[in-house]
């Protein structure tokens, strides 16, 4: 982890909940962050100008100005994966475990501490009355997205994981409309093919539950309901341990909800299974 970002975690409990804000806003647009005048930031996070100057001076810096200079000169190595992967050098064997344990939790316990109960509500309910669920995620999301799939199609009918293969993605799509649901995991490095798919299903009438980054203001336009998750990692890559915890949730909620259906598909899915899958040991 670079020298910035620890020491933006070691302040992190001792921030107000503006400057959390403002941490959380930085991790994940770093970018945006070192080049965005201090008014453009204060009005994209939604906090004072003060609150980001005395964010900045609780991290040692004179001033905004000193900060994103130390932004800017940072990212100048750290733009590309090759970049990100530089740091890992810097833990010792001693504490990578401990770290990215440690790493997990928080981001946990974060993605917890931001639901809020009316979206979960409202995305729950749209996931159980949707006629078809499409279930999307590109590159890296794409495992959650399976694991998402694959758990919710024993519950609930007409489940269907949006695989792209072959570049086939329109025609997985095209019957999606009204009724319809996608369950779309978007994280930076945003992908233009999956905001493509998911703007087509909503020009088309179908509802978006969008899992997504802890700060989604660049995407907030492709979701009907936003359910946030802190991602960052020890590593070269996002971690997607609290969007899993958070698909666990969605999914026993959604059986509990539905749960005459679940029990349905259950039974026919284990009848299937029952046909010599298992070894039987």
């Amino acid at each position: 982890m670079s020298g910035f970002l620890t020491n933006l975690n070691q302040h992190f409990d001792s921030f107000t909940h503006s400057q959390k804000l403002t941490a959380n806003y930085l991790t994940d647009h770093m970018t945006e962050f070192a080049f965005s005048t201090l008014e453009g930031l204060s009005e994209k996070i939604n906090v004072s100008t003060t609150t980001i100057i005395r964010f900045s001076r609780v991290l040692g810096y004179k001033g905004f100005s000193e900060m994103q200079r130390d932004i800017q000169a940072e990212l100048k190595q750290k733009e590309s994966l090759p970049g990100r992967l530089a740091d890992m050098p810097s833990i010792s064997d001693n504490h990578l475990l401990s770290e990215s344990f440690e790493n997990d939790m928080k981001n946990i316990r974060k993605t917890l501490e931001v639901q809020n109960d009316a979206d979960l509500k409202k995305a729950i309910e749209i996931i159980s009355s949707a006629n078809n669920i499409y279930v999307l995620g590109m590159r890296s999301s794409f495992a959650v997205a399976h694991y998402m799939a694959s758990q919710l199609g024993e519950i609930k009918k007409h489940v269907n994981l949006i695989q792209s293969i072959g570049m086939i993605y329109p025609e997985e799509i095209v019957g999606a409309g009204e009724d319809d649901v996608c369950i779309a995991y978007l994280f930076p490095r945003y992908s233009k093919v999956a905001a493509t798919m998911i703007s087509w299903l909503r020009e088309h009438g179908a509802r978006v539950v969008l899992i997504t980054s802890m700060n989604y203001g660049a995407v907030s336009s492709y979701g009907d309901v936003i359910l946030p998750c802190a991602i960052s990692s020890v590593t070269y890559k996002n971690s997607f341990a609290a969007p899993l915890c958070l698909t666990n949730y969605l999914i026993a909620a959604l059986a509990k909800q539905n749960y005459d259906e679940a029990k349905e598909v259950l039974s026919r899915t284990e009848s299937i299974l029952a046909q010599g899958y298992y070894l039987g040991i």
